[in-house]
């Protein structure tokens, strides 16, 4: 339902944009819409739908794309493909040099000729093996040979090569038209060639003499018949999107083969997969083909980020609109010889061409019984994503709590996103004030009055005349505030009373053990405890909650004063002790002593500690991601290192999903993004506590690393109102492993004198580590201290990421006897 196919420029009509001043917005009067089970139909829609994202066949036709391109171009919407942008991947001269300069990627020697004044043409045209000669008439086609050509055809960059094509190329041309083949010293041939070429051609079209790279010939085993084996040629076709965070992904890979002595073209032979094909050729170790399609995916990838590097450099008027991009794209590969090793050779790129072929590919395979493949997915989670980030864009959102500068990316990520945020904050002077719509100061610490609060705030609103779309918050002290103002605007969000259930750790725990319905219910994840507001409740707890037992403030939040307690002894001494030290949000602002410092007692729970973080919409689960915690430094719970992936096979990371779902359902949060705190041991998971807001620390920085995805963005639609489009199969692209850093243990290795915190933020700069400031300065001291800084490494394997990061940890001196990081690291296995 929100794709919709549009058969004809009648289907749509432009209008001005009503949020992009000079710009079009598309409004479809009919349309042909797909539904879930592979249902389809056409109709009419009254009134008409407005498009947030359009694409189409832009690429050929027409001079100016046709009627789609026409309808496409200067969108102020979600943008999408445009015709300019399509005839620039078609022509090989406009990008051809992009791959080798900027992708270091290996290409065919080209000499380009034409008729026109090519203003577009790139300066990496001009690099070795390549360039562009301008020829004014189809009679000049001499200077091709005494003004270049003859140069390039006896130059450096053809030695390996014996064999040119001479061909048209260009955005109409789509890799048609009529070529022919020459040996390089055949250099009058080649000019005549070229000259028949510019007499059926225009200005915007161009003459190739491109370098004939021959698909690389391995040893077959002898062959079953003494008929003769034919060399062949071997075309890789890869199909990219770009993804969360801008990112390229391979979508899909097809091969088609042919003879050696003739090109092969799209659309000349049917498709068949990278694996068979390699195996046809030659390609017989399984390590060895694995090799090949990991060196491929990473020279498309690379391939694609040049282009799109490169594409967003352009003015409005070169791109087809100012919010016009590339999202799809094809890059043309085959397997030569580069210095004696297999390499993959950049031929071309298109828009559609491998769109066509892959297509093709996945509805033959489901002809002979193959599942369907991720193709169609992919695209249309790429597509919609893209939807979704102009969905989001010039929303008014009303945020309750700046937080500090653990959440300093909010402010980055809102201009990017181009939300409009509308600030309450107790801080008149946080730094946050200047770099938001509206900053409403107001003192809300003292959250035990949160309704009152939430009519002042809700007074300040009306009296500023703001109308929000959403109001949410990030900052744990403020969730049940955030609720309030939201129940008090119709605003989408969880009600106050679920928010308070997740936020008071033992309500939470109590509740679930009521909630006796479901198999398992969600009392099988509860676990016994009691509240202390006095040393009379130690003694009542203690008859209750086994021990060893875990001891920690109702309302807390980072770690502070959680510690594990062997007995009734201890539980009063600590609790004397917290209740002296942490009286007040005073005493130390944001663990949640705004609502005041009782305590609760827990019974400890043995196993693995994990974070689910989770995007629930209307109750459906639309995202999880499991990461591991190290082992904590006992008796205090502080953590120590994290990993993401999780090293739990599949069946045990959906345990802890399945759980933290039914959990947070069962307390009545329905909609949102929760970072619930799990343990798991033999008997399966068990609960710690439910954080009604989005994870904290790192988490959103190292998930949209490894998966792509954006918490923010995701917290921000579903308080929209819209179900966020998240990867239904997500595959990580790496492996990160992190450490914490404390100001105790690592003040002076990171102090200006150790000079570590300097090279930290150098070797970030190469993007080595990854950093995340969780505060400016050391918070809380002695027993009461929280995380300074998180140090992370990534790799292709976790193993590889504890190792660089445990050598980074040992050489700046973050690692030692007191902090032993390999031990904390030997947990992520």
């Amino acid at each position: 339902g929100a794709v919709v196919l549009g058969g004809g420029p009648t289907w749509a009509s432009r209008v001005p944009s009503e949020s992009c001043p000079g710009a079009w917005s598309l409004l479809l009067s009919q349309g042909v819409s797909f539904k879930v089970g592979g249902h389809s139909g056409g109709g009419a829609f009254v009134p008409p739908r407005r498009a947030n994202y359009v694409t189409g066949t832009l690429g050929g036709g027409e001079p100016e794309g046709g009627w789609v391109g026409e309808l496409a171009r200067d969108l102020g919407g979600g943008g999408g493909g445009s015709a300019p942008l399509a005839r620039r991947l078609e022509d090989p001269l406009g990008g051809g040099g992009v791959l080798a300069a900027r992708a270091n990627l290996p290409v065919p020697p080209t000499l380009g000729g034409g008729l026109g004044a090519r203003g577009d043409l790139p300066a990496e045209l001009e690099g070795p093996g390549g360039g562009g000669v301008r020829l004014r008439d189809p009679q000049g086609q001499d200077s091709l040979v005494q003004g270049g050509g003859g140069a390039f055809l006896g130059g450096t960059a053809m030695e390996p090569y014996s064999q040119v094509v001479v061909r048209p190329a260009g955005w109409r041309w789509r890799g048609t038209g009529t070529r022919s083949t020459h040996r390089k010293e055949e250099g009058a041939a080649v000019a005549q060639a070229v000259g028949a070429q510019l007499r059926g051609l225009t200005e915007e079209d161009s003459v190739l003499v491109e370098a004939m790279v021959p698909t690389a010939r391995l040893p077959v085993p002898p062959p079953r018949s003494p008929a003769p084996r034919l060399p062949v040629a071997l075309r890789i076709c890869t199909l990219v999107c770009r993804s969360w965070g801008d990112r390229p992904q391979l979508c899909q890979v097809a091969c088609a083969v042919g003879r050696a002595e003739s090109p092969v073209r799209h659309g000349a032979a049917l498709p068949q997969g990278l694996d068979s094909s390699l195996k046809q050729w030659g390609v017989v170790a399984p390590s060895q083909r694995q090799a090949l399609a990991t060196r491929l995916r990473e020279a498309t990838e690379a391939a694609t980020a040049a282009l799109l590097a490169a594409e967003a450099e352009l003015g409005p008027q070169q791109r087809g609109g100012t919010r016009a991009h590339t999202d799809v794209l094809g890059v043309d590969f085959l397997l030569a010889c580069v210095d004696d090793a297999l390499e993959p050779v950049a031929l071309a790129t298109n828009s559609q061409r491998c769109l066509e072929t892959c297509v093709l590919a996945e509805a033959m395979g489901r002809a002979v019984g193959e599942p369907p493949g991720d193709l169609p997915r992919l695209l249309a989670e790429a597509m919609l994503h893209r939807a979704q980030c102009h969905l989001v864009e010039g929303k008014d959102i009303l945020l309750i709590g700046a937080g500090g500068v653990s959440k300093s990316f909010v402010w980055e990520a809102a201009r990017d996103y181009g939300l409009r945020i509308h600030l309450v904050e107790s801080d008149p002077e946080h730094f946050a004030a200047g770099l938001v719509q509206t900053f409403l100061p107001y003192d809300s610490r003292e959250h035990r009055r949160d309704e009152e609060h939430a009519e002042r705030v809700l007074e300040l609103v009306r009296s500023r005349g703001l109308r929000p779309h959403a109001c949410l918050s990030y900052w744990d002290d403020c969730v049940v505030l955030a609720a309030l103002v939201c129940q008090g605007l119709g605003l989408r969000g969880c009600s106050p009373a679920a928010v308070r259930v997740a936020k008071q750790k033992s309500r939470t725990h109590q509740h679930l053990q009521r909630c006796r319905r479901g198999r398992p219910p969600p009392a099988a994840f509860a676990v016994p405890c009691r509240r202390l507001q006095s040393h009379g409740d130690v003694e009542r707890a203690a008859g209750a909650v086994p021990f060893p037992a875990v001891a920690k403030l109702e309302f807390g939040a980072g770690g502070v004063g959680v510690r594990l307690v062997e007995d009734a002894g201890q539980c009063h001494a600590h609790a004397a002790r917290l209740w002296r030290d942490l009286r007040d949000d005073a005493d130390h602002p944001g663990i949640g002593l705004g609502w005041g410092n009782a305590m609760l007692l827990m019974e400890y729970v043995p196993g693995t500690e994990h974070d689910v973080d989770l995007v629930v919409f209307d109750g459906r689960l639309v995202g999880a991601w499991v990461s591991d915690n190290g082992p904590t430094r006992v008796p205090a719970f502080l953590e120590t290192a994290a990993c993401l992936p999780s090293c739990l096979p599949a069946d045990r990371q959906a345990q802890l999903v399945r759980a933290a779902l039914q959990c947070c359902r069962a307390c009545g949060l329905r909609d949102g993004v929760f970072n619930v705190e799990l343990k798991l041991g033999p008997g399966g998971p068990r609960l710690l506590e439910i954080n009604p807001r989005m994870g904290g620390f790192y988490l959103r920085d190292w998930i949209r690393e490894v998966y792509g995805p954006d918490l923010l963005l995701a917290a921000v639609l579903v308080a929209l109102g819209v179900p966020p489009v998240l990867p239904a199969r997500p595959a990580p692209r790496a492996h990160l492993a992190g450490v914490m850093c404390l100001g105790s243990e690592h003040g002076a290795a990171l102090a200006g004198g150790g000079g570590g915190m300097e090279a930290l933020r150098e070797l970030q700069g190469r993007g080595l580590v990854r950093l995340n400031r969780l505060f400016e300065e050391v918070a809380g001291d002695g027993e009461y201290e929280e995380p300074l800084l998180s140090v992370a490494c990534d790799g292709a394997t976790r193993a590889e990421a504890c190792v660089r990061l445990l050598g980074l940890c040992q050489a700046l001196g973050i690692d030692s006897p007191r902090y032993p990081v390999e031990h904390f690291l030997s947990h992520f296995k």
